[in-house]
Parts: C-alpha cells; structure tokens; sequence
C-alpha cells in the first residue's frame, strides 16, 4: 500500500515539475496569421531549433482544451513551403488544473532532412462554444521552427514564416500606415534561429525599393546592412543617409547568412523616411457674393509619393471666431464648399500634419459682398415699371404683389402709401388699404439684412361715381344735341312738303284782257300758281 502511495505521489510531483517547466520556457514561438487569434493558449517545451533524428518529440501546454486539435510538419528548406506530415489528433492530452492542460505529439519522421515547422491549429468549432457571453474567437496557431535530419538545414526568421502565409500584399494603408518612421539611424531586432554546427551569422543584406502601395515600384537595390548578435536576436543598424534613400515610402526585404554561407528567407520591414513639413496651397476666389457657393481647393506635396495626411480645416470670421466647417460644407479630405450670407472678410484655415509627425499650415483671405436688392411691383402678373400709373374703379378688388423683388437671401417689405402711412412685413398690399378716391402714390421698399434697400413708386388712380356720372355727361349731351338736329330736320321737312292756297279768278278780268271771246267754263275755273307734278 505503501509503495503504491508513493508511486501515485512521485507521478504527482513530477506532472507538476513538468507543468511549472512549462511555465517558465522563455523561448517559446507561437505566431498567428492574419486570421487567427493572437494569444499565447498553446505553449511548446522546446526553443525554436530544436533538431529531431527519426522521431519528432514534443510537449506544451494549452490554456483551452486540446482534444480535437490538428498539427501538420512543413518544409521550408526552399522557396515553397511544403507540409510533410499532417494530422488530425494529438498524441495525448490531459487535463491538469482548470482551464489548463498539457499535451504532446510524437510522430516518425524517418528519412526526413529538412528545415521545418510544426504547427498546431484549433479553430472555435473544434474546441468547443467559447462560453457563456463570450464571442468565437476564430483560430488558435502555435508555431514552432526544428530542426529535422542532417541535411538541408539553413538560419530562420520566425517572422519570415508570417510572410510565407501571406497571400495578397500589403495594401497602401497597411504599407503607410504601419511603417516604422526612418528620420536618423534606426535599430531594429529580430530573433533568428540557427541550425545546429552551422556558426554565426556573417552578413545581412536587404533588398530596398520604393514601395507606396506595398508593391515596388522600381527594381530592388541590395545593401548591406550593419548588424549585432546578442541570444539569438539580430540587432540591424538602418541609417537612410548610409543607404542614401530619398523621402518616400521604402520596403526592406531583410536576410542573413551564416558561416556556411546558408541563407535565411527574407523577412519585410516596411520604412518611411520624411524629415519635412509638407507645403500647402489653397485655391479660391478672393471676392464673391453672399449666398454664391465658394470652392475651396487645398494641394498638398509632401515630397514623395504615397504620402498620407491628417487634414484639420477652420474657418475664421472677421470678428476673430472660428468654427470647423460643417458637415455639409465639406465636399471631400481636401476640397470645401461654403454658402456664406453674411458680408464680410474671411479667412479659410488648413493644418495638415503628415504619417511623420510634421506640421504644415497654410491660410487664405477672401471677401463676401453683399448683393443690392431689386424692388418690382407686379398686378395680376404684370410687372409695373417705376413711376408707373394704373386706375381701377372703387368698388373694384385689386391686388398689388412684390414677390417679383429678388436678392440671393431673404428680404424685408416696406409699402409706404402716400407719405403718411405703411405697412411692413407683407409681400402684397391690396384694395381694402386704399379706399378713397383720388388718385394715390405706392412706394415699394425691399431691404436685407445687412441694411441694403431698393424702392420702387406706382400711382394708382381711383375712380368713384362723380366720376362716372361727369364721364356719361358729354354723352348725354351728344346724345341731346343729335336729339335736336334730327327735330329740326323733321320740321323743314314738313315746311317744304305743304300746298299753296288757291286762287280765284273772275271773268271779267279775264275778257278785258283777251279778245272778247269767252270759255264756257271761264267763271268756274281755279288755277293754281304752280303746277304740282
């Protein structure tokens, strides 16, 4: 009983040596692409260079469970990677305390030279839900750089293996955004594996092109870069005035070479080198009208291609206020559109600070003017010329309309009825504000609101029943006077048309004038003076 106790207790402390061994490896390698989870949840034994002879013998452990998780070996001695052996399960895994556990993975590798990678995947539908609350968190990758065979083995760049998975380049944000700022001599590091008996490394050298979409843009220059070894970590010296690189947007493809001439693959530093501001000029008109929209244009150069900027726009008042532009006003980063109904002087201001940290500004006065309004009068859509004159009768509705008056903002009405009288505010006055008859003088003011004015004067003459009864006098006299005339005519026409009396004539007065011979009827005859025909 006793010796079984003891078995059960050394199995106890030497699960648990091993899990603190875990613990405190220091030169664990897990990597994650660009769709995976970045985390430490699975952890090797083992420092990266490790080398395995037949058989390939790991362990680690994980902070999420294990069970269904898959691992592949890949080849990178050449250009291409190529996964060697893959599989679904590792060898075993058990739980060790919660939410920890140790696992390991041993698998023949007889007749494999090469330089490699072991790497362990857990996607969130493999392991399980990721609990209460919690969102999936996509794949867990553990990746670890040995060291198989004799043969075919060569100094690594972990981080060259991220490029390795990397299927599209970078994007000119990703390659701008991100890059390392390059004004003096800078260090970089990068941890470097080396393989058994091959010595240290003797060079380093990078190929350097201009890159501002991620994509060179010339051919790629090979320099030799200054460098220092200190555990397994490669310190770079880059100095652009060495290099004699230009302002811009540079990649760095970096690689080294050991003792035995054996090259790394190469590992990406992406660099911007700017030392100045970025110069600014401002394009609009100097002089506009209120409520006339005014571009204004900004053209930027910051001396290379690919440059990035922070653009902050102000506008300034000439009463000293600013204000940033609205969200209506700004038509694009680099291009403004203002609507300003206020005369006055303006000042557009621009800062712009550049991916380097320089500021440049730059600032541009322009006027507004204020625009005179127009004053029209118009009557059942007939616009009256200034000093025009209408009549119209008393009983007669009648409507006069200012709404022809025109300005390029709103405006104000003033009707002022002969000197004496107004009314403000309205755009029509009509019959009910003039009832007397007579005739009347309408003054038409427009005004703004930066106090400009226009009038315009309309007579208008109203007609009352005097009036009317004076106008059919002249007729009635007319008509009186042809009255008479046709009278008169009426009458001479009588007087013309009347026979005459007749006259008697005896007949002794007749024979003492003739010859004494007599008519038998000469004592009854009546003659008249004229003959009626």
């Amino acid at each position: 009983m006793n010796t079984m106790e003891q078995r059960i207790n050394g199995k106890t402390y030497l699960l648990v040596g091993l899990v603190l061994l875990c613990f405190t490896a220091s030169n664990v390698h897990a990597v994650h692409s660009t769709d995976t989870e970045i985390s430490n949840n699975i952890e090797f034994n083992l420092p990266d260079g490790a080398q395995f002879d037949d058989v390939l013998n790991l362990t680690g452990v994980s902070t999420i469970p294990l069970k269904n998780a898959s691992w592949s070996i890949v080849n990178i001695s050449g250009l291409t990677p190529t996964t060697l052996l893959s599989g679904p399960y590792l060898t075993s895994v058990q739980p060790v305390a919660e939410d920890l556990f140790s696992w390991s993975l041993i698998v023949d590798i007889p007749d494999v030279d090469c330089t490699c990678y072991v790497e362990l995947s857990v996607d969130e539908e493999r392991r399980g839900k990721a609990g209460p609350g919690k969102e999936p968190r996509g794949h867990d990758i553990a990746r670890l750089v040995v060291y198989l065979g004799e043969n075919h083995h060569r100094p690594v760049f972990p981080h060259e293996i991220d490029h390795m998975s990397e299927s599209m380049p970078e994007s000119l944000a990703e390659a701008s955004d991100h890059a390392t700022l390059l004004s003096s001599e800078f260090n970089i590091s990068y941890p470097i594996v080396t393989a058994p008996n091959s010595g240290s490394i003797v060079s380093v050298q990078a190929m350097v092109c201009p890159a501002p979409y991620g994509v060179c843009t010339t051919t790629p220059l090979e320099v030799d870069i200054p460098f220092t070894v200190s555990e397994n970590e490669l310190l770079l010296a880059v100095d652009p005035a060495l290099i004699q690189l230009e302002e811009g947007v540079w990649q760095f493809d970096f690689t080294a070479k050991d003792a035995l001439l054996r090259t790394t693959h190469s590992t990406r530093a992406i660099f911007l080198h700017d030392t100045q501001a970025p110069t600014i000029s401002l394009t609009l008109d100097s002089v506009v009208n209120e409520s006339e929209p005014v571009h204004v244009y900004a053209s930027l150069d910051d001396g290379y291609v690919g440059a990035k900027y922070s653009m902050t726009w102000s506008l300034e008042y000439d009463n000293e206020q600013r204000r940033a532009p609205l969200s209506h006003e700004v038509v694009s980063e680099d291009h403004l559109l203002l609507n300003l109904t206020d005369q006055g002087a303006y000042t557009v201001h621009l800062s712009v600070r550049d991916l380097a940290g320089h500021l440049g500004t730059a600032s541009e006065d322009f006027t507004v003017l204020n625009l005179r309004p127009t004053a029209r009068i118009s009557i059942e859509g007939m616009v009256l010329s200034d000093n025009g004159r209408f009549s119209v009768d008393l009983q007669e509705e009648w409507e006069l309309n200012a709404s022809e008056s025109f300005d390029n903002e709103v405006v104000d009405y003033l009707w002022v009825i002969n000197d004496d009288r107004s009314v403000r505010g309205t755009p029509t006055l009509d019959s009910t504000q003039l009832s007397e008859v007579g005739l009347h003088q309408v003054e038409l003011i427009v005004f703004d609101d930066d106090g400009a004015t226009h009038s315009t004067v309309v007579e208008i003459e109203i007609l009352g029943k005097e009036s009317e009864e004076s106008q059919r006098g002249p007729l009635l006299a007319l008509l009186a006077l042809v009255a008479i005339a046709a009278f008169v005519l009426v009458l001479r026409n009588r007087e013309l048309s009347s026979p005459d009396l007749p006259k008697w004539n005896t007949s002794d007065s007749f024979v003492s004038r003739g010859t004494g011979s007599t008519s038998p009827r000469a004592d009854a005859t009546v003659e008249e003076d004229e003959p009626r025909g």
